[in-house]
């Protein structure tokens, strides 16, 4: 779609028009009643019909996404402006294709860097087997601003860093029906301060329950229009319009398929998902067949990372480590887009910063999540590199570059208080400073404006916390830190192998994974 060509279609839809012989997504959650959503601006006065997205911060992220159509030098004069590029991923690959391409990766391939961001420390991680990360990249919040993680926009937002969300099986995650805006997840929360994103998010599909675009997918030449999100959503309310955002100095040529287009370059876009949402048996208290009590004793044991199901690792187990490595390397290898769309994505994308995969809101463990994004990207990063030699085509037929171009960086951000799950990331460090994060997260919780947990999540003597709290016990000796050092050296498939053979081992979720791992 061009720039103008989503102008068109958002303000349609703010207007109530729909398409006909096609029930585009859009139109429907603008007009679908949410009966417990409030309005942004209390102040100003009601419109009239019932709550919904349109009313909501949905609504607001729209109308801004119009102030910024009009004000767009690449529209003037009836222009079409930039592209902006959806690229829906194939079907998962089989984990023994991924296994292969493990056996042949070092995992140096994957360009580690890693960002303490807000968890009792701050700044670029240093040591053995870690790339460097700018310190551009990586700076700490202040009172009452957000500091640059992966998920920042603004001025100061590094080009080509791609953000990756943490998704359902739809992206946006369940919000039809269910929410006007600002709340729930990583997923909901982006959807809101990236509007292009979620205008074809919705309009590209007209499922009867959830009609939003399936994971994997890339979005490319969407722009974060807003100011005030990070990893911790701690100033999301902010929701500032940006005016700053770049309309032509980030514009990049590119060809796809046979022509060449100017899309954005700002904020690279990668919704998927990990395989284990629901494997606590959640979904069985929203039916009222299991009580609230009882989740919460499992929901406790899975925020410490003490979950005998988080360490799954059978074949006949769905939500086992296996399949999470496959999760991240089926949605990020480039071979799992067309072959039109691969040299966009080499031309835009320059890294691809992250979170605790696996761990947020579907609450599996964050040592697992680290291992899964090391693991799965260092397969995966070299399917970025374009063949040596001028004249070459790839297995898919597409064009050769006259040089290789490099494998793909991961920037892992490490959060005292990520929007979900917050306090969980803590345990991916050593002991000291894993205690030192939860403490950080206990002394200043996210305000409820930041995150969501399900009522069963909430901690503490009075089940009213959001961090991980009395916890520290649990913290193990080993952090991400010692693990990189001690197989920065070896291949993917080793770390694969090697974590596998300590979940086969049982359980022990008496002690945590990295303690085990590097037992061995």
């Amino acid at each position: 779609y061009s720039r103008r060509q989503i102008c068109f279609i958002v303000a349609k839809a703010l207007l109530g028009s729909d398409t006909v012989g096609y029930a585009n997504g859009l139109t429907r959650i603008l007009n679908t009643t949410v009966s417990h959503c409030g309005y942004p601006a209390p102040s100003v006065e009601r419109p009239e019909g019932q709550p919904s997205a349109l009313t909501g911060d949905f609504g607001v992220s729209l109308w801004n996404l119009l102030s910024a159509c009009a004000a767009d030098p690449n529209l003037k004069d009836g222009q079409q402006g930039p592209l902006v590029l959806v690229a829906k991923g194939k079907a998962r690959e089989e984990v023994e294709t991924v296994r292969g391409a493990a056996s042949r990766a070092p995992l140096s391939e994957a360009q580690l860097s890693a960002c303490r961001y807000d968890d009792g420390e701050a700044g670029p991680v240093r040591g053995e087997g870690f790339a460097e990360m700018p310190a551009s990249l990586c700076t700490p919040p202040t009172t009452g601003a957000p500091g640059r993680d992966f998920m920042i926009g603004g001025v100061t937002r590094m080009k080509g860093q791609a953000i990756q969300d943490i998704s359902a099986k739809f992206l946006g995650g369940y919000v039809f029906g269910n929410a006007c805006g600002l709340g729930g997840g990583q997923d909901e929360r982006l959807m809101t301060y990236l509007p292009e994103v979620f205008a074809l998010t919705f309009f590209l599909s007209q499922d009867a329950d959830h009609p939003q675009l399936r994971e994997p997918s890339w979005i490319l030449g969407a722009r974060m229009l807003h100011v005030g999100l990070d990893g911790t959503a701690r100033h999301n309310r902010r929701m500032e319009l940006d005016n700053g955002v770049p309309l032509t100095s980030d514009l990049v040529e590119v060809r796809v398929g046979s022509g060449t287009y100017s899309i954005a370059s700002t904020t690279p876009f990668l919704g998927f998902m990990s395989e284990n949402q629901d494997f606590l048996g959640e979904s069985a208290v929203w039916e009222g067949s299991r009580s609230v009590s009882d989740m919460r004793e499992h929901m406790t044991l899975a925020r410490q990372n003490r979950h005998p199901l988080q360490r799954s690792v059978e074949p006949a187990e769905w939500f086992s480590f296996m399949f999470q490595v496959r999760a991240w390397y089926s949605a990020v290898a480039l071979t799992s887009y067309h072959a039109d769309v691969r040299p966009a994505l080499r031309s835009l994308v320059k890294s691809l910063g992250t979170g605790p995969f696996l761990s947020g809101l579907w609450f599996g463990d964050s040592q697992l999540g680290f291992l899964t994004v090391w693991v799965g990207h260092a397969a995966a990063a070299s399917t970025w590199a374009a063949p040596r030699t001028h004249g070459d085509v790839d297995q898919e037929g597409e064009p050769a570059a006259d040089a290789r171009s490099p494998p793909l960086p991961v920037q892992y951000y490490v959060y005292a208080d990520f929007t979900e799950n917050p306090g969980n990331q803590c345990f991916v460090h050593s002991k000291a400073a894993c205690e030192k994060c939860l403490q950080t997260c206990a002394a200043n919780p996210l305000p409820r404006s930041s995150f969501w947990l399900p009522d069963w999540a909430f901690m503490g003597p009075g089940n009213n916390m959001s961090c991980v709290v009395d916890s520290e016990k649990y913290c193990g000796k080993k952090g991400f830190q010692d693990v990189v050092a001690a197989y920065s050296q070896k291949t993917a498939i080793r770390l694969w192998e090697d974590v596998e053979k300590i979940l086969r081992a049982g359980p022990q979720t008496e002690s945590q994974i990295f303690d085990l791992l590097l037992a061995e």
